[in-house]
């Protein structure tokens, strides 16, 4: 099985870092567990779950790119927003999952399974996801927060006891709101702005291994606020796009005329 890196961050709520660095969240209550997001599906995840906790596994995805879905294919069922449907069925095609193999072989990494079937393993069974949907752990109520900008589809997790939110790539210190799903920046502002009422005090993301205070999003909300096309300076990756980036002290946001307009 290629390695995980597995730390308990809070009772009952597990950090898992994949092989290519990205977070998948374990949360386990009394009598259930919940899984949010997958990750690049390239490690045994149910079988390192299985590991941790043998209760019953509900599975939700915060949205449809690649990182956070291509593992959905490993699970009978999961739980998605319908706008990112056709995005997940995208990101865990064979042509997106080629580029993924292609960088663990120039990292000098060897999968461990059959490529060519890997490639071809599609999705899953995706099931529709609506927010203000609330699991029943046992001990430990989970919500899901509409949390649509990066993704028409986006959603985070409030972990009510805890006062802690999961919000995926949905609001963090480099935020790409540039792509094709992205919503406009006018919509990714009120999204931010809804969801920093909620009742928590620390959020995680999938990119970072650290938990974020709420007042962090003031700084989002700043940002978003304050991007121009003249203030901002060209972003390298896609660029096809137009990508431009602009931050203050140590949050970025990544967008392009479109979403600055929309």
């Amino acid at each position: 099985m290629l390695k995980f890196d597995v730390k308990e961050i809070d009772p009952g709520l597990y950090l898992i870092k994949d092989l290519l660095e990205v977070n998948l969240f374990l949360i386990v209550g009394e009598n259930r567990a919940l899984l949010f997001d997958t990750g690049y599906g390239i490690g045994d995840t149910p079988a390192l779950i299985k590991s941790i906790t043998d209760k019953p596994l509900t599975v939700i995805l915060g949205h449809g790119h690649i990182d956070h879905a291509n593992g959905a294919y490993q699970f009978d069922e999961v739980y998605l927003r319908e706008p990112d449907y056709e995005l997940c069925r995208e990101h865990t095609g064979p042509e997106i999952r080629g580029s993924i193999l292609e960088r663990l072989h120039d990292a000098g990494l060897d999968p461990g399974f059959d490529e060519e079937e890997w490639k071809n393993n599609g999705t899953c069974n995706l099931k529709p996801l609506e927010p203000g949907t609330e699991y029943d752990l046992g001990g430990l109520h989970v919500e899901v927060i509409d949390m649509a900008g990066h993704t028409g589809g986006s959603i985070g997790l409030l972990l009510v006891e805890k006062r802690i939110l999961l919000d995926s790539d949905s609001a963090n210190t480099h935020c790409w709101m540039f792509m094709p799903q992205s919503l406009s920046m006018r919509e990714y502002i009120k999204m931010l702005e809804r969801v920093k009422q909620l009742e928590f005090d620390t959020f995680y993301v999938a990119h970072q291994d650290f938990p974020h205070d709420k007042s962090y999003f003031d700084r989002f909300i700043r940002v978003a606020k304050n991007a121009t096309l003249e203030n901002s300076a060209p972003y390298e990756a896609w660029p096809h796009l137009n990508p431009r980036i602009y931050t203050e002290d140590d949050v970025s946001i990544v967008f392009n005329e479109r979403i600055l307009n929309g």
